[in-house]
């Protein structure tokens, strides 16, 4: 009987914990609609890639990914993982492809909004670029 009423207690004890405690009932926050989408990595989303592009490319933080910036970032890579200027193209195809205004940066919302038939169009080419520059990076574009 005595432990028959502990276990009652411990249960009771445990349940109570479980609901007060936020990091375990991510279940009921997930179905409250505040989960963010979790990112597949076969296909990673445009909005995805442009976020983190402006996370660890953007280094002035000014919105735009200018032609050294992007020149950097090629330069930065290990010579075994330059393989991606062939998916990719140069810095000069990458621009052309990018920088739909022609203003000599890629804008992170204009250029890349107006350019998204010519710039990082396929899941290849998004899943190469995030690979090469950011494979760790998690973050969501902002639901608008």
């Amino acid at each position: 009987m005595m432990a028959r009423c502990f276990n009652y207690i411990a249960l009771v004890i445990l349940a109570v914990f479980l609901i007060a405690n936020p990091v375990l009932s991510e279940e009921a926050t997930c179905a409250a609609g505040e989960c963010p989408e979790a990112i597949d990595p076969s296909c990673p989303p445009r909005d995805h890639i442009i976020v983190c592009a402006a996370e660890y490319l953007d280094v002035n933080k000014n919105g735009k990914l200018d032609r050294s910036e992007l020149e950097d970032a090629l330069d930065s890579l290990p010579w075994y993982a330059r393989g991606v200027l062939k998916i990719l193209g140069s810095v000069d195809a990458i621009m052309k492809k990018c920088d739909y205004d022609g203003d000599g940066a890629i804008s992170m919302d204009y250029d890349m909004e107006a350019s998204k038939e010519t710039c990082l169009a396929t899941c290849f080419k998004r899943k190469a670029f995030k690979s090469a520059f950011f494979p760790d990076c998690d973050l969501v574009a902002p639901k608008a």
